[in-house]
């Protein structure tokens, strides 16, 4: 089912729209969810959260435009702030929890790790930033490409673009991204 046809089915006939919707996406939603706060949550509050994402979709529903990109990376979207929100939210109740509580299962790590760890997310921040900078459709192409593992011909068809021309904005994006990460900023 194509987008468009799967968004029109969920505004006229919501629980059989999100059905598919969920049916469709539900792993890949929970893999996000699983990935951002597995450390910090149980299970029910992992679903608890993907059910949301869900709901979140359904009320947006007016926001989404295939212009911008595909139900998939729509709701990856949601899926990642809502994860995140999770995980902050689930962080500062374990702040307050004791070091000697067992139940809690923290792991205590050295100094160096935390630091690294923070290190590494204040990395990925800013190549997020740097993506998010990149506009469109060039940010789509990377999403695809290194995010969801989409190939250049399934870019391409989804884009309604030619193979080559998105291997080439994939080369410019490149580009770009190295020189802001560097603190250079690059013309293409």
């Amino acid at each position: 089912m194509q987008d468009n046809e799967l968004v029109e089915l969920i505004k006229t006939e919501p629980d059989r729209g999100l059905g598919i919707l969920m049916s469709e996406y539900m792993g890949l939603v929970c893999t996000i969810v699983r990935e951002k706060v597995d450390k910090v949550c149980d299970s029910f509050e992992m679903e608890a959260c993907a059910g949301d994402i869900f709901i979140e979709f359904y009320n947006g529903i007016n926001n989404y435009s295939g212009d911008k990109g595909s139900v998939k990376s729509f709701l990856c979207v949601i899926a990642k702030r809502r994860a995140i929100d999770l995980f902050r939210k689930k962080s500062k109740e374990f702040g307050n929890v004791s070091i000697d509580n067992e139940e809690a299962g923290l792991e205590l790590r050295s100094n160096a790790n935390v630091e690294k760890e923070y290190e590494l997310k204040e990395q990925k921040k800013e190549l997020l930033d740097a993506v998010d900078g990149l506009g469109e459709p060039d940010r789509e192409i990377i999403v695809r490409k290194y995010y969801l593992g989409e190939s250049t011909k399934q870019i391409a068809e989804r884009l309604k673009m030619t193979v080559t021309a998105v291997d080439t904005r994939t080369s410019r994006a490149l580009k770009k991204l190295r020189g802001v990460l560097q603190g250079v900023a690059i013309r293409v």
